[in-house]
């Protein structure tokens, strides 16, 4: 989850991590530039090759494409530097690279906060401090041959320097990934063995209203599991885009087996809650006792999305509004049937009103589409119940015409 400006935010990283070690002299010149009529402390950062991460090559990515949909893979790089220290004679040159060593032993893993401060002012589009992969730096081990060849090549004479290997950065490529639409209809549930190793709550599975796959705002969650009945019973959401935890009671009639919750609606749950991923416990207290905390499951939190006009032709503006509010650094995308549509995410400075997305139509043949909105890997509700015997069909309410 990371643009083109990747390779150029590590460096702008490390420069700022090793910026204390020369005085905040660090260049990032080639070999036979680096060092000119200067005699004060410098390092020198030279990016000196690229290459694949084996381990990363041809992997799909869980949060890029599922299965069963056709997604490009990102690009993975490992980034070699060669890092060379200069001073006013050798000792000076010696006791600046032992700084600079010092510091990239204490920050063997690059923070996103440290990623962020080096780049929002010289590269604010770079999202690499984004990137779920973390960047880890490694002293590399460069032969006598290999390093002497590396210096010749650029007609310069040697100076004693340093290899270092930050690794893997993640670049996502820019062919749009292919999303079918989802399964109406799934099998029964296959469960396996339950052990348990205390009395406290203890959650084996999810069940969402009308047989979907995730919940919008208003509608029941169903947790199942054992010892979820308690005096003091309630729910706990998180989830990385809230500041805070989420606590809900239960619906009425709850048992040791399953409980029910209802997620809010409105105006007011479109400002709290978040669409997307949620970690979820059961937090009991049985009486005497202290309260205790289940283990955590998934739920997923749907967009409610509506969608005006309902016709169009390709290259036209749609607009779709979007409950709960998309929040700051939420990744969203919108499909028209199976294609991307490239979008643009406009919050309302009231947090109670919704999010408004606007989407072009893409060149696609004509016909009818189901729009879905999908929010850090959630997508919207594009089915219904609906019929005698009740079944699942597509929202008639979310189809856009191509024309």
């Amino acid at each position: 989850m990371s643009n083109t400006l990747s390779i150029a935010a590590v460096t702008l990283t490390l420069r700022q991590l090793l910026s204390p070690s020369a005085n905040g002299n660090v260049t990032i010149m080639p070999l036979d530039q680096a060092r000119a009529a200067a005699s004060n402390d410098q390092l020198n950062l030279f990016l000196y090759e690229t290459t694949l991460n084996a381990a990363w090559r041809n992997r799909p990515v869980p949060w890029q494409a599922r299965p069963g949909e056709a997604g490009q893979p990102p690009l993975p790089l490992s980034l070699h530097y060669l890092l060379t220290a200069y001073g006013e004679n050798e000792s000076d040159a010696h006791r600046v690279l032992g700084r600079a060593l010092s510091l990239l032993h204490d920050h063997s893993v690059l923070g996103e906060a440290e990623i962020h401060g080096a780049t929002e002012s010289d590269l604010p589009q770079a999202d690499l401090h984004r990137q779920p992969e973390r960047l880890r730096i490694t002293l590399l081990q460069l032969s006598v041959e290999e390093m002497s060849k590396l210096w010749s090549g650029f007609q310069t004479n040697y100076r004693l320097s340093v290899a270092v290997e930050v690794s893997t950065v993640l670049i996502d490529s820019t062919i749009p990934a292919r999303a079918a639409l989802p399964v109406l209809t799934q099998g029964a549930r296959d469960r396996g063995p339950l052990v348990r190793g205390s009395l406290s709550a203890t959650l084996t599975a999810v069940v969402y209203a009308d047989d979907q796959i995730a919940a919008p705002l208003g509608k029941l969650v169903t947790l199942e599991g054992r010892n979820l009945a308690g005096a003091d019973t309630v729910v706990r959401f998180e989830n990385r885009a809230l500041k805070t935890l989420i606590e809900l009671v239960p619906e009425p009639g709850a048992t040791a087996e399953a409980l029910q919750v209802r997620i809010p609606s409105g105006a007011q749950a479109s400002a709290d809650w978040v669409a997307g991923h949620h970690s979820v416990s059961v937090v009991t207290r049985a009486p005497g006792t202290t309260a205790w905390a289940s283990n955590e499951v998934g739920v997923a939190i749907a967009p409610t999305v509506t969608v005006a006009p309902p016709t169009g032709a390709a290259g036209d503006t749609l607009t779709a509004t979007c409950v709960p509010r998309i929040r700051e650094g939420q990744e969203t995308v919108v499909f028209v049937g199976d294609h991307r549509a490239p979008a643009t995410v406009s919050a309302p400075a009231d947090t109670t009103l919704p999010t408004t997305i606007s989407f072009k139509l893409p060149a696609i043949a004509p016909g009818a589409y189901v729009v879905r909105v999908r929010v850090d890997g959630v997508d919207s509700i594009a089915s219904r119940v609906a019929g005698s015997p009740p079944r699942l069909e597509f929202d008639p309410a979310l189809r856009v015409t191509i024309t």
